[in-house]
């Protein structure tokens, strides 16, 4: 018998375009996020304030998106369709990057604390460069972090 998580699993590749130094293209699997993706890692973007998430988990790393208008998605949903989140790492899973919980432009066009829809993202690179990334996507299972994390990490190691 499988775990219970497998049922709300979309696993997806992006892998970085050649020349690059976040820019990540879909390349296989199931995803929900846009079909291009920035994904940085915490030493190459602006410092954010140490409060809420970021006062308990180090930042690792941010994921920006925007859809372009022919991508379908249930989070495609205001203009100018973008979806981003902080990356945060938790030191007992040291082989994963971080989660992330998805936020979407609402209705007004931005993104913002009151745009996460309580989905969950967990990111995982093969390599230390990041030139591959999985990305493990979990529907508003945010308040199941650790037993989602533990799961990936079981899955990956």
């Amino acid at each position: 018998m499988g775990n219970i998580f497998e049922a709300f699993e979309k696993h997806s590749i992006y892998t970085k375009k050649e020349g690059t130094r976040g820019s990540y293209y879909h390349t296989s699997g199931l995803s929900v996020l846009p079909r291009r993706l920035s994904i940085s890692k915490e030493s190459e973007y602006t410092r954010v304030a140490k409060t809420g998430r970021n006062s308990i988990h180090k930042i690792a790393g941010q994921v920006l998106g925007k859809f372009t208008q022919k991508e379908q998605s249930p989070l495609k949903k205001f203009k100018p369709f973008e979806c981003r989140t902080q990356i945060w790492q938790i030191e007992k899973y040291p082989s994963l990057i971080g989660y992330g919980t998805v936020g979407i432009s609402n209705y007004y066009g931005k993104v913002d604390r009151n745009s996460d829809n309580g989905d969950l993202i967990i990111l995982y690179s093969p390599d230390r460069h990041w030139d591959e990334i999985h990305i493990y996507y979990f529907a508003g299972m945010i308040m199941q972090l650790y037993g989602v994390m533990e799961y990936v990490y079981n899955k990956i190691k």
